[in-house]
Formats: C-alpha cells, structure tokens, sequence
C-alpha cells in the first residue's frame, strides 16, 4: 500500500513550482529562464514542498492512507480546537490563506498554503490531530514545524514585520486534549531556514527547467513518424488535437489497424509541446497495451523527440523481494528509503529518459530504495504516464499527488475503452464477508477492547441479517446504502487505527485485522459514493453471509474524473453501439464521437457464417459435433494457424474434446485453461510463430488474454472461429443492470447484447493486423442472421458469405 507519507508526497513537479525568496538565481538558471520565450510560472503548496525536502526514514505499510472516518475525525478536531481559540480571542481568523509571489529573472515563482489560524501580529498556528499520547510528544515534528515556520515567513514578508511567535497545537482524538508548544522567531531567522529548503529543491527545478527547455523544442519540430498517414489516421489525429485545444472529450471508435496509439499519442505530444497540456496519462487495461504504448515512443524518439516516459508497475511485480513485505525490519530497500530517495531520483533525471521497470530496478538497487515507490516520485517528474486505469479512476489507489489538488492540465488517452465498463464497476463497488469479520475477531481477541467491540458491532449485524435471510430467502437488495454497516465500519477503522499507534508490534495473524481494515475502507468509500445507479444486496447460504455495494451505472462517477483532465480521448476498435459506451463511460452532451473505417483493402478478409447452428443454452449440446466440424474444415482450407473462441470453458471443453476424437491426429491443437501465467501466455504466442507441418489451432474464450491486445501479424493467423454471441456469463449481477436500464427499453441490450457482440468483435479483430495481411473468419450462431445482431457488426465484415462446409470438404 502506499504509505502515508508517500500519499502526501509532493504532488510538485505536478506544477513544478518554487517559493522565491533568494533576490538571485544561480547563473545557470538565469540562463535557462532567459533563453524560454515566454515567463514560466512554477507553483507548490507548503506542505508539499516541506514534504519532499524534509522528508527522512524508513517506509511502511503501517503507515497507511487516512481512512474517511479518521480525516472526518481529524478536521473535527481542527474545527473544535479553532473554535475554542475563536472564544478565548474574537480575533482570532482560521484557514487564513497565504500565499508569496515574485518575479526572478523573468520567472514567477509562487508558494501558497493556508495557516490553520492567527491573531494578527501576535501569533500563527498550526494544528495536527493525533491518537499518540499527549505526554509522549516533547516538541513536535520537524515536518511540522517547517509548515509553520514557512507560514511565519510569508506572513512576515507580507506585512513587513519582524518577527512572531509560532504555534504548533497537536489535538489527541482519543480523549480529545490539546498541547501547544511556542517558538518565537525573527524574519532572519525564518528566512535562513526557507533559503536552507529552497537550496535543496532547487536542484530538482534546475533539472525540470533544463529538461523543459529540451523537450519542448524537440516537440515543435516533432512531425508524423511514418511516411504516410494510414486511412483515418490523420482525421483520428486532427480530432485528438482540436480535442485538446478545446478542453473537451472524444470518443473514437477506430478499427484494429488504424494504429490508434500513434494516432492519439503524437497529437498529445505535440500538444504538450505547444503548452496546451502539462502531463499526459496512456491508460491500458492489460499489459499488452502498455508494451503497444512503449514500443510508439520509442518510435517517436528515433525521430529526434525527447519526452520522459514512466511506465507504472504494480507492487507484486515492482518488488525486489520473494515477498512483500513493506518493513523496515523486513526489508532492506524500506529501510531509510526516504534518506536516500532524492539523490537516486536526481541521479536517474540527469542519465535517463525512459524509465522502465527494468531500469527503475536498476537504480533502485544502486541506491537501496524501494522499486515501486520510486516509480511513484519518478511520475512527477514524467511527461508521458503508462499505467493501469485504476492510477486514475480507482478511488483506493488513484495517484492523489495528482488529483488531490490539480494544478495542471492532464491528458487522459483511455485505450480499449471498452474493457473500462466493467473494470469502473468493480472499481466503485465493494463486498465485505461474515467470514472475514470473524476472522479479524478472533485475530483481535484480548488485545484492545475497543477494537474487539468494534468488530463485534460488525458480527452483530451479519448475525441479524442472516435471520432475516432466512426468514425472507437467500438474499433481498435495497435502494439505500446499508447504514449502521456503514457506521460500525468506520467506527472499526478508526478503532484500527488508534491500535495501529499504540501497538505497532506484529503479531501471530495481525494481517486478518489488516485485511478487514482494508475491506472496511474500500466498503466505507463505495458508501460514499453511492446514487443513481447504484444498489445495495445482502445474501446468504449455509458458510457465509456477505453484503454488497454494486455499481451498476458508472457513468456518473467517471464525469467527474473526467473532469480532472484538460481533455480526453476514450477510444477502441470497438465502441459499438456509440450510444452505449457514452451512457456507461462518463459520456456528456457535448462531447465528440468518430468512427473510423478499416483501413484495410475489404477484399482482405472473408466473413462466413453458418446460421445452421443454435449455440443457445438449451440447443447446445446438440451443437458440439457441428462446430468441431467447421473448425476442422477451417483449419483445412488452407495450412496455417487458427483461433476457436467460445463463450465459456465448459462449451470450449465439450467441444474440444469431439473435435479431438474426430481430427485430433489430422490439426496441432492448444486448449485454453483458466488463471494463465505470464510466461504460459508468451510461450503460447510464440507457438503461433513455430514453423509446422500441419494446420494448427488454439481453442480459446471470448474475452480472455488471448481475445484481444494481442498481435500476430501476417501467417502467424490467418483465421479465427467464433461460437455464439459472446454473452456474459447469467448472473445475478448482469440481472441487475438489465433491470436498471429496463427503464430506457434496453436492459438485456446493455447487460448482455452489446457486451457479448463486443468479445466478438474483439476476437475478430485477431486476423487482419497489417494491409498486407489476409485472412477468414467463420461465425457460428443462428443469431447472426437477425437484424438486431447484424447490425452491430463491423461494415468490413458485410455482407456476410454463407458457409458451406461440404463444398470444403
């Protein structure tokens, strides 16, 4: 998990920014300033300054990020203790807002933040809540003597004065006591130490103006970096920039081989190089999109272009040990990370410009810190950010030194936006078990009696719900969001929290309380969020009793993170219907919608379709022997390399298993199996590039790793089969979002038609990568033959050729 101090982490660089005190730069920053044509305006909070320069020791997974319940608990504190102040002096002004300005050299420089309170020429204060005891403080964090010091500065500077005293007030939330301490300081005295923090983030300002000045006259001279423009590249790469010019939203749907990532990256870059953005975030929802991404910059770069390029690596991977395990005591990359972060950091901004997983690794052994939370401080300083979707729309691990308080302008490239659907509603919605409650109790057994009562709340209503499941059946659902839940999971997260200070000894089985923490606060946020399309179930069976948020509709949600960014582009090779994808992915009127043709010769590829064969649920068993038939007549057309995709396991295995009796000697076969390995998947790519004897073909699912994002170009496929309409599996759940949107007339669209038409899509999209390439797709489902499912199909694909087995044979 992040730790606490990596959250607050300087979300700078974000802005970059500098307080400008010194009545002088060093020449070499003069020069740099002077050579810019226009003034450059470098920006950063008090805290957040503070806390990149200042900060010292170990990481931890036991400092976590602040619950909801515990920042509610501690703005309380702040409110009741400036009350307090309020009634002791009238005069007393809290949040007051302070902020320096200067010009240097044709540079503003600005520092801003806000005192949590003052009395006017007598004293400026600071306040910090905490569960550790009172009498165990003796005089305060230096980090939080910085803030109020830098406080004192700037309002010394603003009102001319000499000097004033400084308050730092810590407010206890256990039992609700306060303890000041009092420094008075003279404005030389605050100016010495500001000018001692501003030397040391001037190194890193001096780097970010020297590598600014680079990049962006490489980006103006940055042209197209292919000979020519595929069909649709140029309109789909016009549109991305008149999307940023005018801060809007795009989504494009765009065919495989349109080359969508050049398409959407060189625009944003030339963007960025013309200041109309500050950051660019590419985000993928699977590695190979990543690799896509990768690969295009690097193209870019042989062209002459300059850019600083993070790819984000999630913690499991990222991590230099067997385990992870985020201890000092337990690692030594953790221990005193903060003391050596910042020379590594400085050290890897002035030798390199991509910074890869191999290369973060690398540096992060040189120095001894911590891989994945390097990664972390290297995007501040990263003009192109590769990563997942949940950096930015996850409200549990979102980047909060970007989003918390934005300061620049974003760019958010979403590609395969249609794998966001379901990945936001997992995001948004969150389930916590009876099991794991009793878990965390017994785990908590004698050591804290308010931690045990606050699990014990939790029990108490699992235990009630279960007889009221019993009474009125297996599960019941709600429009509302099931309070006192809610309540007592707060309650038990700060409970956690206050033993996590008091006790931050391990102990035998302490990660099943950790576990319920973590739980609790995913259950507590997706509370939070609840409305429209939302519902609360609760259901029950003879091991366990479970109660869950669940989004349905994400769209509203993703409108608001949208707004975090400049501009956006949503875009895929299959958004159809367009309608659909801007209901469910955040789309608001006014935003721009494209759709592109394949840019590929028609004649290229042959759509068949066999509407003989009714894979629906109950006709199915009498459809194995049919579809092992076409696969097998397939493959013989023509020697090569074939795909099978089926809408489920069991349907691929009851067919793989007649297609084996009948032609098991006569085609080279691989049958898909669930939870797949990195290296099982790299070494099934690298089987369709082996030289063979005969026909071979991989029976896989709708859906899966190998449906979509992979690229076998030329020979290495040259067919692919698809068994029914790509339905979602039946579930409770996909009932639901069938009922929800019942009410616009297309619930069993949503739920299940266009999800299901787009795996099938997707797994089409396989066969023709290149122009040069050629190839066949078979389509088996009655279904295909309607106009409800016809018309969702790709125009490429149409008309439709009738398949006719026997004339192969």
């Amino acid at each position: 998990m992040d730790n606490l101090r990596s959250i607050y982490y300087i979300q700078v660089f974000e802005t970059f920014v500098i307080i400008a005190i010194k009545r002088s730069l060093s020449s070499i920053i003069r020069e740099v300033l002077y050579s810019r044509c226009t003034m450059t305006e470098v920006k950063i909070s008090v805290r957040n300054l503070i806390e990149f320069v200042l900060r010292h020791g170990d990481i931890s997974s036991k400092s976590a990020a602040s619950s909801p319940a515990r920042l509610e608990e501690g703005t309380r504190a702040h409110v009741a203790h400036q009350k307090m102040r309020l009634d002791e002096d009238g005069s007393y002004i809290k949040e007051y807002y302070l902020k320096h300005t200067r010009e240097i050299d044709g540079c503003l420089f600005t520092v801003d933040g806000r005192a949590d309170g003052l009395i006017h020429d007598k004293y400026i204060e600071e306040i910090k809540s905490t569960y550790v005891p009172l009498e165990d403080i003796e005089d305060g964090s230096l980090m939080h003597w910085a803030q109020v010091m830098f406080y004192g500065f700037m309002y010394l500077e603003d009102k001319q004065g000499e000097a004033i005293e400084l308050k730092l007030t810590y407010c206890n939330l256990d039992d609700n006591g306060h303890k000041t301490f009092d420094r008075s300081c003279t404005i030389e005295e605050l100016r010495s130490f500001v000018e001692d923090v501003i030397t040391g983030y001037m190194r890193f300002i001096r780097e970010r103006l020297r590598w600014q000045e680079l990049r962006d006259v490489s980006l103006k001279a940055l042209e197209f970096p292919f000979e020519r423009y595929r069909e649709g590249q140029r309109e789909l790469a016009v549109a991305v920039y008149g999307t940023i010019k005018e801060g809007r939203k795009l989504f494009a749907q765009a065919p495989t081989g349109t080359g969508k990532t050049v398409s959407t990256l060189f625009p944003s870059l030339k963007a960025l190089g013309e200041g109309y953005l500050d950051r660019i975030f590419y985000l993928t929802s699977k590695g190979t999109g990543k690799t896509v991404a990768e690969e295009t910059v690097e193209v870019l770069k042989t062209k002459g272009t300059r850019i600083r390029t993070l790819t984000l690596t999630g913690k499991e991977k990222a991590c230099l040990n067997e385990t992870v395990e985020c201890e000092p005591e337990k690692c030594p990359f953790a221990k005193g990370h903060l003391d050596r972060i910042n020379s590594c950091l400085l050290e890897m901004l002035q030798n390199e410009e991509t910074f890869t997983r191999e290369k973060l690794e690398e540096y992060a052994i040189k120095h001894m810190v911590c891989p994945f939370e390097m990664s972390l401080d290297m995007s501040l300083f990263s003009d192109l950010i590769i990563c997942d979707y949940n950096y930015v729309f996850d409200p549990r691990v979102y980047l909060r030194r970007f989003f918390m308080d934005i300061r620049e302008k974003y760019m958010f490239l979403v590609d395969e936006a249609h794998n966001l659907v379901d990945r936001s509603r997992e995001m948004y919605s969150s389930t916590i078990l009876k099991s794991e409650v009793m878990e965390a109790k017994k785990a908590a057994k004698g050591k804290s009696k308010k931690l045990e009562k606050s699990i014990n709340d939790m029990n108490k209503i699992f235990i009630a719900e279960r007889k009221e499941l019993e009474i009125i059946g297996g599960r019941r659902t709600s429009d509302a969001v099931p309070e006192e839940l809610l309540q007592h999971a707060e309650k038990f997260i700060t409970a956690f929290e206050g033993f996590q200070k008091d006790h931050p000894e391990e102990f035998e089985e302490k990660e099943k309380i950790l576990d319920l923490f973590f739980k609790a606060h995913n259950f507590v946020a997706a509370g939070a969020m609840f409305r429209e399309g939302y519902i609360a179930y609760t259901e029950s069976d003879p091991r366990d009793v479970r109660f869950r948020i669940f989004c349905m509709d994400p769209g509203e949600i993703l409108v608001e993170i949208f707004k975090r960014a400049r501009a956006s582009v949503i875009f895929s090779a299959t958004l159809t219907p367009m309608k659909y994808y801007m209901d469910v992915l955040g789309g608001e009127e006014g935003d721009y919608r494209m759709a592109l043709k394949s840019p590929f010769p028609k004649e290229n590829l042959q759509v068949f379709l066999d509407r003989r064969i009714d894979t629906r649920f109950s006709a199915r068993e009498n459809s194995f022997e049919s579809i092992a038939d076409n696969i097998h007549a397939m493959a013989m057309m023509k020697k090569g390399n074939y795909m099978a995709f089926f809408p489920s396991y069991k349907y691929m295995n009851n067919v793989y298993e007649v297609f084996c009796e009948k032609y098991g000697t006569k085609i080279d076969t691989f049958l898909q199996t669930p939870s797949m390995e990195d290296a099982e998947r790299e070494i099934v790519m690298a089987s369709f590039r082996s030289s063979r004897e005969k026909s071979y073909t991989a029976f896989m699912v709708l859906g899966g790793v190998f449906a979509e994002g992979i690229d076998l170009k030329g020979e290495a496929l040259i067919g692919a089969s698809v068994v029914g309409v790509g339905y979602p599996q039946v579930s409770f759940e996909r009932d639901l979002i069938r009922d929800y949107f019942e009410k616009e007339g297309l619930g069993y669209e949503y739920a299940y038609i266009y999800p299901g038409m787009n795996r099938v899509l997707q797994a089409g999209g396989r066969v023709i990568r290149t122009e040069e390439d050629k190839g066949t797709i078979l389509l088996m489902d009655l279904r295909y033959s309607w106009n409800s499912f016809k018309s969702l199909l790709p125009e490429h694909w149409l008309p439709l050729s009738e398949w006719k087995r026997q004339d192969l044979l």
